[in-house]
């Protein structure tokens, strides 16, 4: 039995107006922006963008980089459910998988732009380079992408179109598909166990790569430190656990009252907060052994740099320490506060500080990189600026996530597949 939907409305005056039929003509354009920008890329190259030789990696890479990490609540949820058998989180973890899928996708759309070669993106899977970090990444989430999509059937199956639509009654062959894609997403939710392992170990080796990946870039003064890996895992676990906890509010608070209890809506914060506070320890003691206990010049030289063209250090304290650590404390304290309004205005600022750290991570060693000259090195100042053919890939790829999700909080059920016991007796 399918639980009743309430759509999110707005108030015109006397009426109650569905925003959803509006909401998608918006996401709708974004995406017809995004094609034109798409055909401008594969008609003339990336010459059309603002990235060099010296900034090969500019917005998209952000976004790519953000997207996997906000993604991050699958792997987490994954080992929750399943290895740890917390089972009322357990409808929660459904969206989470969700989540995971449309961040890795989202991530796999905007590589496919970003290639000079676009329509060379196999290359990697045939033609293996062991030796190279971003190959491991790109094998990592190819694999990883596929146990998501193994983890997403079951939860698209729930949907009763798939058993009670009239055309599957009407029509033999629709049936025998129908039936046959319910046995299958039966038997994999049987190995879930199984597959929250393996997707566990693909995320934390790309994950943790992806952290070690700019040691050996040019900008590695700056960037590269021994916890980065640390970094990213954790930051992705906790940036990605603030916003399933902020959607979870909106699909199981608002949208699906009483489906998932409250406590368990404030479990998911409080493992957000003591994750966030986690990275932020470690953070803070990164940035103290690279900045204060060291003598580096180079990294120095770079900080300086970047500080008089850019807020660099005050978007460390402010987005990355404060934005962390105070809304981190909120949501730990969750069964205390009980506000869910305050909560989810405490669960952005985790996720908008995960994307930030993906973003000064890109940038930082690149605008201000150091010259190869081992007796004199110098600091040389890059400029970056992104084209409206970046910012309409960027518009394709969040209104292509903002259309997944929205159609998954609006459709799907999220409850278990009704149609497992009589399968089971039918095969009695």
């Amino acid at each position: 039995m399918q639980t009743a939907i309430e759509p999110l409305t707005m108030r015109l005056g006397k009426r109650e107006v569905d925003i959803f039929p509006y909401w998608m003509a918006l996401l709708g354009a974004g995406i017809v922006f995004g094609l034109v920008g798409a055909y401008n890329v594969f008609a003339y190259g990336l010459q059309v963008t603002g990235l060099s030789n010296q900034v090969p990696w500019g917005l998209w890479i952000t976004l790519d980089l953000s997207s996997i990490a906000l993604g991050g609540s699958a792997f987490v949820f994954g080992v929750i459910v399943y290895l740890l058998r917390i089972k009322h989180l357990e409808i929660i973890g459904k969206l989470a998988v969700i989540l995971g899928f449309l961040g890795y996708s989202t991530a796999g759309m905007v590589l496919l732009f970003d290639l000079g070669q676009p329509l060379r993106f196999w290359h990697p899977i045939v033609f293996w380079q062991p030796h190279s970090l971003l190959w491991e990444i790109t094998m990592c989430v190819v694999l990883y992408l596929t146990v998501l999509m193994a983890e997403l059937l079951p939860v698209v199956m729930e949907h009763p179109v798939f058993s009670e639509h009239p055309l599957v009654k009407r029509f033999p062959i629709l049936k025998k598909i129908s039936d046959f894609m319910v046995w299958l997403a039966h038997r994999l939710h049987s190995l879930g166990p199984v597959l929250a392992v393996i997707g566990l170990t693909l995320s934390l080796l790309h994950q943790a790569s992806l952290g070690a990946t700019y040691a050996v870039l040019s900008g590695r003064g700056m960037w590269f430190n021994q916890s980065a890996p640390v970094q990213f895992v954790l930051s992705a676990m906790g940036g990605g656990t603030a916003l399933l906890f902020f959607l979870s509010v909106v699909v199981f608070r608002i949208m699906r009252p009483g489906l998932v209890k409250d406590e368990a809506l404030y479990d998911v914060a409080r493992i957000a907060g003591a994750i966030v506070l986690l990275c932020i320890y470690i953070r803070v003691w990164d940035w103290a052994v690279t900045n204060y206990y060291s003598f580096d010049t180079e990294v120095s030289l770079q900080t300086q740099m970047l500080n008089t063209i850019t807020p660099y250090s005050t978007s460390f304290w402010v987005g990355q320490v404060l934005f962390a650590l105070i809304p981190g404390s909120i949501l730990l304290m969750a069964k205390r506060i009980r506000n869910f309004r305050i909560l989810m205005i405490a669960a952005i600022l985790p996720a908008f500080c995960t994307v930030l750290v993906r973003w000064n991570y890109n940038f930082s060693g690149l605008i201000a990189s150091i010259t190869y000259d081992p007796f004199t090195p110098t600091v040389v100042l890059n400029t970056y600026a992104p084209t409206w053919q970046e910012w309409a890939i960027a518009s394709l790829v969040i209104s292509y996530w903002l259309i997944g999700f929205s159609l998954a909080a609006r459709f799907l059920p999220f409850q278990k597949l009704s149609r497992h016991s009589d399968s089971a007796k039918k095969e009695k």
